[in-house]
């Protein structure tokens, strides 16, 4: 075997373990945050009593969903005048896609999703965590665009010539790429 075909081998097993090590993490997640709301919830519950306890699960509810319709719908006016201004709306999507994940998080009764619920309604923290994920985000693209990309080809009875197959340039979409860091489209 080739050292580049050991080292893919090598580099296929680890991804595969870093997405079976990022399982266990999201199943241990799922597992231990509804037991720490119901022993939180319960302990609430022995500290005051079911009918505050309840008020308080549904009235942070109602509070947070109003509260994520509100921030939504800035967040919608954001990336409209974005558009309209030029500018790349990436970042008010991605603040629209954290409220929503906020909504999400209010809608789950529990003490400890709503004030994480609550945390992302606030624009400070919205953005930093937007940054946090950006920057994870942009990390793992440019790290899966450094790979390799191993082409095979097939042989035929027929010739067959790929470049035949090539539209006119007027056939061509007019296309642009576009950096999300830039805050202005450029129209030419």
């Amino acid at each position: 075997m080739s050292r580049q075909g050991r080292a893919s081998g090598r580099s296929r097993r680890s991804q595969l373990g870093n997405e079976s090590f990022m399982f266990f993490r999201f199943l241990i997640l799922f597992a231990m945050v509804p037991l720490a709301e119901l022993w939180l919830l319960v302990w609430m519950t022995q500290r005051t009593s079911l009918a505050w306890t309840i008020l308080l699960v549904i009235s942070t509810g109602m509070i947070g969903i109003s509260l994520v319709k509100w921030q939504g719908m800035k967040a919608w006016q954001q990336v409209q005048a974005d558009l309209a201004a030029g500018k790349s709306p990436s970042q008010s999507i991605l603040s629209g896609v954290l409220i929503l994940v906020a909504g999400a998080f209010l809608l789950t009764p529990g003490l400890i999703t709503d004030t994480t619920g609550f945390l992302l309604l606030i624009p400070q923290i919205r953005r930093w965590v937007a940054a946090a994920v950006q920057k994870r985000f942009v990390g793992r693209v440019v790290r899966s665009a450094q790979g390799s990309v191993w082409v095979s080809s097939f042989s035929s009875r027929t010739q067959h010539d790929p470049l035949s197959e090539i539209p006119d340039t007027a056939e061509l979409p007019n296309v642009r790429v576009v950096n999300p860091d830039e805050r202005k489209i450029d129209h030419s």
